[in-house]
């Protein structure tokens, strides 16, 4: 069954973009408080941040179209009385990933066009955090009320 290797490579992928986000938020941040140059280093780990978030939501979609809990989810419409799992799965993960992905995009897109070298860093340093802070809550962690999964997967 394909579901399970889907499910393992969208666990793996969550670490490489958890890791390159973290990565150009500290460039971001650095970048601006030191008033140094935007580089073209900055600029590769922007972009490798935005494809591998892009290859998430990718991943991401095709597991959501073949995932028994989302699709138990649409068939019997469970509320969170009955169990937290269901929802997040079928509405809260998807879309609050969604929108955490087109604001790090927009994000993206907004500082490759800036001239001023602060200014490019400070725009991809606000809209990453927030993508950060969206991605970071809608994580099924092994701590989180709604749903818990492990911090890694196995086959």
């Amino acid at each position: 069954m394909v579901y399970p290797i889907i499910l393992f490579l969208h666990n793996a992928l969550r670490w490489l973009v958890l890791g390159s986000l973290l990565a150009a938020l500290f460039s971001s941040y650095s970048g601006w408080l030191s008033s140094r140059p935007y580089r073209p280093l900055d600029r590769a780990v922007s972009v490798l941040t935005t494809s591998l978030a892009h290859t998430q939501l990718l991943v991401g979609l095709y597991l959501y179209t073949i995932s028994p809990i989302v699709s138990y989810y649409w068939t019997y419409k469970p509320g969170f009385g009955e169990s937290t799992e269901f929802p997040f799965f079928g509405l809260i993960h998807g879309s609050l990933m969604f929108i955490a992905i087109v604001v790090m995009t927009v994000g993206a897109s907004k500082a490759k066009r800036q001239t001023d070298h602060r200014q490019r860093f400070r725009t991809t340093a606000v809209y990453f955090t927030i993508g950060l802070l969206l991605i970071g809550l809608s994580i099924p962690w092994p701590f989180s009320p709604l749903a818990s999964r492990p911090w890694i997967r196995g086959l």
